[in-house]
């Protein structure tokens, strides 16, 4: 089998290659972005007593890892996949944004139905979130994509990754604004005298960066993953330039909605299972690195074998064998 030329690699170390090709990039990407957005906060806020840049802080809290990991998927794409780097930054933006109206719209409307029908609107909601929101997602790849000539499944991966991109984004802008807005209301509650560590954990910048942290955490394994196998599968069954919906789209749909559905759902079902014995609910935490390996295992599988049938060389190869294929 013929494998992809060496120089299309993203590893590459010519020194006349882009900045943001450079081997090391995306790591100098992500720790830059980590240091800026510790110096917004110490500096400028804490030191100077400017507030005006906390939402600069939260917005670069909110999209540093989705930031990063868009840059890496860039550096990953070759020639035959169809999709360029402006279309991924297009998927980003205007998908992004479809993606989180439509969601949003979805998820309330589930909310209005489990009223109606006299269940808890938020658990019914976390449940059924994977059913609205990649649908709500996979409608956004569908009209950001629909003009593109080439659908391949390494396509899908990278669109659908990069509408999962900005959804999570702005998706991580609310939890993390209201991780500030809680901090407000904690410290508000502090009584005069209140122990310093008591202080320090009730402050609004230490509960929104702690939800900063939880989120840039699973950002990779959650809303890009989940969307990207979805488009995967809904690319590889297009002919002829045109989307069509198969039974394996359908399966696709089913898993990932279940897979977002157990991720958001996680501590509801523990309580559901076992509502006598709270002590279980420390459990919580470990079922979520169950899931997250759960979900690196089937992206992998799933990659692995897109790229097999694609004939692109695995990027997980040591860059020397690369070099050599």
């Amino acid at each position: 089998m013929t494998h992809a030329a060496p120089s299309t690699t993203p590893e590459t170390s010519d020194t006349t290659a882009p900045l943001w090709r450079h081997a090391h990039a995306p790591a100098w990407f992500f720790f830059g972005g980590l240091a800026l957005w510790l110096f917004l906060l110490l500096v400028p806020h804490v030191l100077l007593g400017n507030p005006a840049v906390i939402p600069a802080w939260i917005l670069l809290g909110s999209g540093l890892a989705a930031s990063t990991l868009l840059l890496i998927m860039a550096r990953r794409l070759q020639s035959g996949d169809g999709v360029t780097t402006a279309t991924l930054l297009w998927a980003v933006l205007v998908g992004g944004f479809i993606a989180i109206t439509l969601g949003s719209t979805f998820d309330s409307l589930i909310g209005v139905a489990a009223t109606d029908a006299g269940e808890n609107p938020h658990d019914i909601g976390l449940f059924f979130a994977g059913v609205a929101e990649e649908l709500a997602k996979i409608i956004a790849v569908v009209i950001v994509a629909w003009r593109l000539p080439v659908k391949t499944a390494r396509g899908g991966l990278f669109v659908g990754g990069a509408v999962g991109i900005g959804f999570a984004v702005l998706e991580n802008l609310w939890y993390i604004g209201q991780g500030w807005a809680n901090g407000v209301e904690a410290s508000q509650k502090l009584a005069a005298g209140s122990p310093p560590l008591e202080t320090i954990l009730s402050h609004p910048a230490f509960q929104a960066a702690g939800a900063a942290f939880a989120r840039t955490v699973f950002d990779p394994v959650g809303h890009p993953l989940w969307t990207a196998l979805f488009a995967a599968a809904l690319f590889a069954a297009a002919r002829n330039g045109r989307f069509r919906i198969t039974v394996g789209v359908l399966l696709t749909y089913l898993l990932v909605a279940v897979m977002h559905g157990l991720w958001d759902g996680n501590t509801v079902l523990w309580g559901l299972l076992f509502p006598s014995m709270p002590v279980l609910k420390a459990l919580v935490v470990p079922a979520m690195v169950v899931l997250v390996v759960a979900f690196a295992l089937i992206w992998r599988a799933r990659v692995r074998r897109i790229n097999r049938d694609a004939g692109v060389v695995s990027l997980h190869v040591p860059r020397r064998e690369r070099k050599q294929a």
